[in-house]
């Protein structure tokens, strides 16, 4: 049996055998002298063993190089030192490009890999592509493994570029490794492009101080998801942008600037940070600078530990942010408040039944999110609150058997009801008259306090004292 199976495969092949070479194909040609087997075919190809998962664990120590096909992954698996590694087969019709080395990635020009736009680029282990930068030109980036799959580089600025395309980027780490290199520099100056880092995203340094994080310009929407950064500086963003979303990112390694900053160049509609953790002694968290243009901010739930200063640039209290649950960052509120003690200034009531403003000098006491000036408060929040409104006036009856009424006043319209008022009161009689009641307040909504006769014994009256006061 063993000389026939011989015999038919000399049939169809010439195995030639040359010292320690071994040669099959079916033209009689020598094998290559620098390998062992040299199998030569346009017709057919070379089988290697076909087996499962649980078949390929069965091997008994298995010695490294050790080659299989893994049918239960589709892969082609080696051994390599003490485990099986699977090489993933992409269908030639795929658009990913899977990227061991620099010899794996276009050639550069100048210092610039410009990538494929239509490809997605994977990873595996940390590829040093100095002194070059990608240039991402549309197409995506990932890895497996978000602390070791990504690029390194020495260039001075950004080791990822792009301008005028949208970005994607998940488990992917990169590596400024000079002191003159920051991970990122992206811009979209059309305002329709959107920049989306992904969870396990990662900015790291090691142990070479760099730029940073980087810088990012414009687009629709830039949003960093589950994320990690150690640098010496942290992200910068400018430019028109429609909205900023931070959430769930741990910050670290900051040791000059800000976790996160805006820079003055800035006009944005919305930003959210939320579940964000800044964690490196001393610098700040959370920069805005003068010039920077936001239209609303809301931050919820970040965590500062070993941060000097926490925000700056703006607080719980400016007008387009809400703060809530952040670790030593007062909750948002609104709270306006004004008094007047020891008034000499008579407020004239020439009608009877008829409101008018309480005249007098007023003391502001306390401004949150609203702006205060003599017996007006004014909302300057950007959401719709109900204010809860407190009154107390004091003042002596001018005459026997005089009464008053106070109530409130939205943008100069008196609202009805309620009013507070006093019985008749005797001549120097002091008296007290409260109104605690509620209103609904929108942005640049302003509230006075008013003061009525209800009868014709005296026409004017002196408030000597005022306290008129608004909270959320």
């Amino acid at each position: 049996m063993k000389i026939l199976l011989l015999t038919l495969f000399l049939a169809g092949n010439i195995l030639y055998c040359q010292s320690q070479n071994i040669g099959i194909n079916a033209t009689g040609a020598l094998p290559d002298v620098k390998a062992m087997l040299d199998i030569a075919s346009t017709t057919t190809g070379l089988l290697i063993p076909r087996m499962t998962t649980t078949q390929r664990d069965a091997i008994a120590t298995p010695p490294t190089g050790l080659q299989i096909f893994n049918i239960t992954t589709g892969t082609i698996d080696i051994y390599k030192t003490s485990s099986w590694q699977s090489v993933v087969l992409a269908p030639a019709t795929s658009n990913l490009v899977y990227v061991y080395s620099l010899a794996d990635l276009p050639a550069p020009s100048g210092a610039s890999i410009t990538l494929d736009a239509t490809k997605m680029y994977v990873f595996s282990g940390i590829v040093d592509i100095s002194p070059n930068y990608l240039n991402l030109n549309g197409a995506n980036l990932r890895g497996t493994d978000p602390s070791r799959d990504g690029v390194m580089s020495t260039v001075s600025g950004g080791v990822l570029r792009s301008t005028g395309q949208s970005v994607f980027l998940e488990n992917f780490v990169t590596i400024p490794a000079s002191a003159n290199t920051k991970a990122y520099d992206l811009a979209d100056a059309t305002g329709t492009k959107f920049c989306n880092m992904f969870s396990g995203t990662s900015v790291i340094e090691i142990g070479i101080p760099s730029l940073g994080v980087g810088q990012i310009s414009g687009f629709e929407a830039i949003t960093f998801n589950k994320n990690y950064w150690n640098c010496r500086d942290g992200i910068k963003i400018t430019g028109n942008v429609n909205k900023f979303a931070a959430t769930f990112n741990f910050i670290t390694g900051i040791t000059a600037g800000a976790g996160i900053e805006f820079l003055a160049g800035l006009t944005i509609d919305d930003i959210d940070m939320s579940g964000n953790y800044f964690i490196y002694p001393g610098q700040t968290g959370v920069k805005l600078n003068t010039g920077a243009t936001i239209d609303r901010g809301r931050m919820t739930t970040n965590m500062f530990r070993g941060v000097t200063t926490y925000i700056t640039g703006f607080d719980s209290y400016s007008p387009a942010w809400l703060m809530s649950q952040n670790t030593f960052v007062p909750n948002s509120r609104a709270f306006g408040s004004v008094f007047m003690t020891n008034n000499t200034t008579s407020t004239s009531l020439p009608s009877i039944n008829v409101f008018y403003k309480v005249a007098g000098t007023a003391t502001t006491g306390t401004a949150q999110r609203f702006t205060a000036s003599s017996n007006r408060l004014t909302y300057t929040g950007k959401d719709i609150i109900t204010g809860r409104i407190l009154v107390i006036i004091g003042a002596k009856a001018p005459a026997n058997g005089v009464d008053y009424s106070i109530a409130i006043a939205k943008n100069g319209v008196i609202i009805p009801v309620p009013n507070g008022s006093i019985a008749a009161a005797s001549n120097n009689q002091s008296f007290q008259i409260t109104l605690a009641t509620e209103v609904s307040l929108n942005a640049n909504d302003y509230v006075e306090v008013f003061l009525r006769t209800n009868n014709g014994s005296s026409l004017s009256l002196i408030v000597e004292e005022l306290q008129f006061r608004i909270t959320d």
